[in-house]
């Protein structure tokens, strides 16, 4: 085992997070307010994006899987703060992955990766950037994604 701890890489989270700011600015119109939901359709699953929260500074969204193959598994759903000053997109919170903390010892009980906070904003960057390249809207009457 080793003794040495598990460091943040701290300009590599903040890569990821504009990264992911950057995706969901061409996802999202500019003026989505609370309550507006934005379907895409990448192969056979569907891709919701739910705008919980809007205020001046911070918009909160749930991204939502819909894997129509995997019934018996609950859907991913990712909790996503948008920070408009910081220009930043960061997963909060999740339901039907694991709970993640900025870091975990190793090993641990339930056999969370040390770095599990940084691998689910890195899922939400996979899947915005499969939204863009090869997502159609499943809200426009001509599947087209508007960008």
């Amino acid at each position: 085992m080793s003794s040495h701890r598990y460091q943040i890489d701290l300009s590599g989270h903040l890569a990821d997070c504009e990264m992911n700011f950057r995706r969901l600015q061409q996802l999202l119109p500019v003026d989505a307010e609370a309550g507006d939901c934005l379907r895409f359709g990448v192969a056979t699953n569907t891709v919701e994006l739910l705008v919980k929260e809007r205020a001046p500074y911070t918009t909160m969204l749930e991204l939502r899987l819909h894997k129509p193959l995997v019934a018996d598994l609950p859907s991913p759903l990712l909790h996503v703060r948008v920070y408009h000053d910081a220009k930043l997109a960061e997963v909060m919170g999740s339901r039907g992955l694991r709970p993640h903390k900025p870091r975990y010892h190793y090993p641990n009980d339930n056999m969370f990766q040390r770095d599990e906070k940084a691998q689910q904003n890195t899922y939400l960057g996979e899947w915005l950037s499969l939204c863009l390249e090869l997502g159609h809207s499943l809200d426009n009457p001509l599947n087209i994604l508007e960008i």
